[in-house]
């Protein structure tokens, strides 16, 4: 799992889960973000009890499966399964990666207003002072004057 932003999502947060060989499913919606974070707790709770759970909220869905011990994320029609022992870690630590996520969030303007200020220069352009400290902007120069 990571927190971040990406050029080909035009540098918008998102949460991704999977690895190198499952298909990633990739949450860009702060509402399915709190959402993840609020039907943590009840869906570990019916795992745990092996019960039947399910969240759905148009393209994002959170279910149990029928195997034991279980869950499944769902964004359109990707998906990946979560174990108990994962859902009891992220059960633990999503506040940190709701933190982030919305960190990112609140950056977007400023990371919006570097990039169009890189396209349009061939040399670094230094961020003012108020603009977020969490963003590295060095990297974002990079990535744009690689692309092009």
């Amino acid at each position: 799992m990571s927190v971040g932003s990406s050029p080909n999502r035009n540098y918008h947060p998102l949460v991704e889960f999977g690895g190198s060989k499952i298909k990633l499913v990739i949450l860009t919606d702060p509402q399915n973000v709190g959402t993840m974070a609020a039907c943590l707790p009840r869906i570990c709770e019916a795992v745990c009890d092996n019960e039947q759970f399910a969240w759905s909220d148009g393209a994002f869905r959170l279910i149990t499966t029928g195997n034991y011990r279980i869950a499944r994320l769902h964004i359109e029609k990707h998906y990946i399964n979560l174990k108990f022992q994962e859902l009891r870690y992220l059960l633990n630590m999503f506040y940190i990666v709701q933190n982030h996520f919305n960190s990112y969030i609140t950056a977007l303007p400023d990371v919006m207003h570097f990039v169009i200020s890189a396209l349009s220069s061939d040399t670094y352009v230094e961020m003012s002072a108020t603009a977020s400290k969490l963003i590295l902007y060095s990297q974002i120069f990079e990535e744009l004057k690689t692309i092009m």
